[in-house]
């Protein structure tokens, strides 16, 4: 019946935001308080987005929308990450846009439909939901991209950014419309037995089946950054507003990861294939063994040798995507693996979202950050800015009593643990980080032992950036030095993803629904 129709408020919550700030667009006539309206009824939709979740932590796992959505603790906790990140750069564009010249409320109402395609694509739980969570996010951050208008680059950025994500999203359709043809199913769980059925058969549809989990995986990868499909993203973060970059690198990375994370373990597990077929690990984890690998190296090298600033944190967000994608690929038990995945997405939200806000802090005068020579002597102009641009490259190479120290060290422990060849992935991983902690130290020694420059910083109208500037380096600290109840929280979360690929103990209505594990 309609009344047990249910929705997802967090959703609704962001839709309706976007919907208030375009009326408020729309009526008012003065521009300073339709600026502030539409920032407060923006901020107010995440704020209650946020609220709402609260009832799913530690409710079971209820679908949603006839079974296209899976409401659970992991995309519950995905979603917190995704919200700390779309309030973030809300705060550090209050005045940025203005600069660039941007209409706020545009970039707003842009920015709440992109979080909203992300929280649906966390709760995706059939192809259809997948696909079009995915495009509603695209579409946006195209936008985003190419928002900048005076600036050609950004225009240039958001055309590549464009074509790339269209090539992705036609490999998408075709593993999509591959894996429905052999099984006839739509939703990830039936989806994930018809594929070991297909595979304990040997009737030659495995070959079809494994070519469709390929397509699948190389649209992600195109969607994460991660090696060899990563050609656009340097040029994207380049060319992007500084805080579009900041939002792509974190929001859009946490809701991509969070969907490749149920697809690779509900629907195509690693152990999909008959054993000997694809070797002990199965093709699923040959394939993210690769990527993985492949990611650390190019990315971190790649890095070392960028001068602009943007373009040496796009190479080394190839670099964590890879460090993310080793712990996708060696989660052979599950849970502590998955989480240690999720309280590194919750780290890096953190770090790098308050490392584009501090390059958005340091272009105040007018100019973004190009070149790490314009962040020169920052810390003596001001010593608060020089103190959190280190913490957060402390942060990304992995300095201890921070948060990117403690998700390095859950990622890698837990890697090593899982032994075999994973042992030899966890070896690329730490010293690949070790490597990129030079271009990071870079960064600092620039803001502290060269002679400043005579380039102005934020004034006193930027309080939203100081605002997010003073969350982030707070957040980065706080999970580095406590990091237990967060990792426990994301532990919790991920007890539903254990038995891959069918172990959610889904509720549909008043009438619990026996899970279906796998043995």
């Amino acid at each position: 019946m309609f009344f047990n129709f249910e929705i997802y408020y967090p959703v609704v919550f962001l839709i309706l935001g976007a919907g208030l700030v375009m009326l408020i667009d729309l009526f008012s006539e003065d521009a300073e308080r339709n600026r502030m309206f539409s920032f407060f009824s923006a901020l107010g939709g995440v704020l209650l987005a946020f609220v709402s979740l609260n009832p799913y932590w530690d409710s079971p796992a209820r679908e949603v929308m006839r079974g296209a959505m899976l409401v659970d603790q992991f995309s519950t906790y995905l979603n917190v990450a995704i919200l700390c990140g779309t309030t973030i750069s809300m705060f550090a564009s209050l005045s940025y846009v203005r600069r660039i010249g941007v209409n706020l409320a545009d970039f707003l109402v842009t920015l709440l439909l992109a979080a909203t395609g992300m929280l649906l694509l966390t709760t995706s739980n059939d192809l259809i939901m997948l696909f079009l969570s995915i495009e509603l996010l695209s579409f946006c951050v195209y936008v985003l991209t190419g928002m900048h208008g005076k600036s050609g680059r950004s225009a240039e950025a958001a055309m590549k950014y464009f074509l790339m994500g269209a090539f992705a999203t036609g490999f998408m359709i075709l593993g999509m419309a591959g894996l429905y043809g052999i099984t006839g199913e739509l939703q990830l769980r039936p989806l994930g037995e018809k594929l070991l059925q297909v595979y304990q058969a040997q009737d030659g549809s495995e070959v079809m089946a494994t070519l469709s989990m390929g397509v699948i995986l190389i649209a992600f990868a195109f969607k994460v950054g991660a090696v060899p499909f990563h050609s656009w993203l340097p040029d994207a973060y380049e060319g992007a507003p500084t805080t579009v970059t900041g939002f792509m690198a974190v929001a859009v990375k946490a809701a991509a990861f969070g969907a490749l994370i149920r697809l690779a373990v509900v629907a195509f597990p690693a152990s999909a294939s008959p054993e000997g077929f694809y070797g002990d690990l199965g093709f699923t984890g040959w394939a993210l063994w690769v990527l993985s690998a492949a990611s650390m190296i190019l990315g971190n090298w790649f890095a070392i040798s960028q001068r602009n600033v943007k373009r040496m944190l796009a190479y080394s967000s190839i670099a964590h995507s890879g460090y993310l994608l080793m712990g996708l690929a060696s989660a052979v038990d599950g849970t502590q693996m998955y989480a240690a995945m999720l309280y590194y997405l919750l780290a890096y939200t953190l770090m790098t979202s308050g490392a584009f806000a501090m390059l958005v802090y340091a272009s105040s005068g007018g100019k973004d950050v190009e070149s790490v020579e314009d962040l020169r002597g920052l810390a003596w102009k001001k010593p608060a800015v020089g103190i959190g641009m280190a913490i957060f490259m402390f942060s990304m190479a992995g300095i201890p009593l921070t948060a990117g120290f403690m998700g390095k060290y859950f990622l890698f422990s837990e890697t090593i643990q899982a032994g075999g060849r994973y042992t030899v992935l966890a070896i690329i991983g730490i010293c690949t980080s070790i490597i990129g902690a030079y271009y990071y130290l870079r960064v600092v020694a620039y803001t502290y032992f060269r002679d400043p420059d005579d380039r102005p910083v934020a004034g006193r109208e930027d309080w939203g950036l100081k605002f997010a500037l003073a969350l982030t380096v707070f957040g980065t600290l706080f999970l580095g030095i406590h990091p237990q109840p967060f990792y426990d929280a994301a532990r919790n979360s991920v007890k539903g993803l254990r038995d891959a690929p069918t172990a959610y103990p889904v509720v549909q209505g008043d009438k619990p629904k026996d899970a279906l594990v796998q043995k």
